[in-house]
């Protein structure tokens, strides 16, 4: 068991060093003005629009089959579950004190980049070897858990896309001011959570049905609108283009339109890197106010703690009370265990822009991240007992 903590320490803190080493490669270019403040935002804008977009449709693309949905379904459902876990969980805590913009970092973790980096490190060090049955090779191993983590991925990036702007925006008195900008406009309809607001102003007359159902409308329209966003396109068509044999074969296969994803996945691997140099930026440029410790403490309890626990029980229990229910893969129970855990994903970033926050706003964000990624060699825990807890079902 010991060996195994540091060989998970040492792997965990490989992939969180390579991550706060460009953290920091961004910060000293922002101080010495090798990147401006038009240059920072115009990088950030272009990762979110473009590079972004283009990384989800060459990851999701390929994976994106009737035989792989067949295969790997529980990976969907369990997704889904442990994010709905710590929706609830992030709302709660919400209601009793805790900023907006923490919600969405509750819930979407790192899903693909630090565990592929994890698995390579325990594949390197011989930790993955108690994974190995029957003929199956180290190679084959490990490339059966990255296309697991992946499917996970493609859970993870849609969701997170779809809603992570929404539930970072804050929801404060918005719509009190706009009232106040336009008091003479008779076609202004009020919101209906806000009417108390109203009231408290001496505005005590309601909205009639009509413009209940019109704001109701609108809202339903507006949410719709700013949820398909650019990220979200990128995955959706993905999935659009490969569930379709023949897209599937000539543009992510060999076939003739295959030079397009080909070009699509260059553009795509820019992101990554420059994702993380532009964070560090906003390390330097947006500084904000402090980053209160409490919630800190408390989203980081949750994702390297409480999160675990959740995912490895519920694998555990599924596993021992019916064996039959996934395919019986020790690498699906161990990627499902850890598909719960580790740090806020680093396009947390991205999603703050999305969400268009106050400029302090997003340098908390960046902030929250590097601390997040300063303390994940803590993963190296749950990663042990996932392992542990696997070997019992055996």
């Amino acid at each position: 068991m010991s060996s195994e903590l540091l060989e998970g320490f040492v792997s965990s803190a490989k992939a969180s060093i390579s991550v706060i080493l460009v953290l920091a490669y961004g910060y000293v270019l922002r101080k010495f003005e090798f990147v401006s403040q038009e240059g920072e935002t115009n990088i950030s804008r272009l990762g979110t629009k473009f590079f972004l977009p283009a990384l989800l449709f060459s990851e999701i693309g390929p994976l994106a089959t009737v035989h792989n949905l067949k295969t790997y379904w529980p990976i969907i459902p369990l997704s889904l579950c442990f994010q709905s876990v710590a929706l609830v969980v992030a709302l709660l805590s919400h209601m009793v004190g805790m900023p907006q913009h923490y919600v969405p970092m509750f819930i979407f973790n790192n899903v693909t980049s630090l565990p592929l980096l994890l698995i390579d490190a325990l594949a390197a060090t011989g930790g993955l070897d108690q994974f190995l049955t029957g003929d199956k090779t180290l190679d084959s191993v490990l490339k059966t858990g990255r296309v697991y983590i992946l499917i996970n991925a493609l859970v993870g990036n849609l969701t997170r896309f779809a809603l992570g702007p929404y539930l970072m925006k804050t929801h404060s008195k918005a719509w009190y001011q706009s009232y106040h900008d336009h008091p003479e406009d008779e076609n202004f309809i009020p919101q209906i959570g806000d009417i108390a607001l109203l009231e408290e102003d001496g505005v005590t007359e309601p909205p009639s049905l009509k413009d209940k159902i019109i704001s109701s409308l609108q809202r339903t329209k507006d949410w719709i609108v700013s949820a398909i966003n650019p990220p979200l396109m990128g995955g959706i068509l993905a999935l659009t283009f490969g569930l379709i044999p023949w897209f599937h074969k000539e543009l992510f296969g060999s076939g003739f339109l295959s030079p397009i994803s080909d070009s699509i996945n260059n553009v795509g691997k820019l992101f990554s890197a420059l994702q993380m140099l532009i964070l560090g930026s906003h390390l330097y440029s947006k500084k904000g106010s402090k980053t209160q410790a409490f919630p800190l403490l408390w989203l980081f309890t949750y994702r390297f703690i409480l999160a675990p626990t959740l995912s490895i029980n519920v694998v555990y229990f599924i596993r021992t009370r019916w064996p039959n229910l996934m395919e019986n893969d020790s690498m699906l129970d161990f990627i499902l265990s850890i598909s719960n855990t580790g740090p806020s994903a680093l396009t947390m970033a991205s999603i703050a822009m999305m969400a268009d926050l106050p400029s302090e706003v997003e340098g908390e964000v960046s902030r929250i991240l590097t601390f997040s990624y300063a303390v994940t060699p803590f993963i190296s825990v749950p990663i042990t007992v996932a392992m542990w807890a696997v070997r019992q079902t055996r």
